[in-house]
């Protein structure tokens, strides 16, 4: 949404949390009561996952909990790094 809304400039840096489209849609369906057409509707709605990536200052892909654990640690281990500097 804060692309969507034009609103990244007002923040220092912007984080994508993202998936797979498999991936993304296997978990969208899973919801209680979602349907195709409600999915479709809301990627509609949203800028394309690889202009996202383009415009994000960090990527974290949501695989598997371990991982987004370990890359959250990363992020947070950088930016106290380079806040430092």
């Amino acid at each position: 949404m804060l692309f969507e809304k034009k609103s990244e400039s007002e923040m220092d840096a912007v984080l994508l949390v993202t998936a797979p489209a498999e991936l993304q849609r296997a978990r969208v369906l899973a919801r209680p009561g979602m349907t195709e057409a409600q999915f479709a509707l809301i990627l509609a709605r949203q800028m394309p996952d690889s202009e996202k990536r383009a415009r994000a200052n960090h990527i974290i892909e949501t695989l598997s909990l371990r991982a987004v654990e370990a890359a959250v640690e990363a992020l947070i281990a950088y930016i106290r790094e380079t806040r430092h500097a």
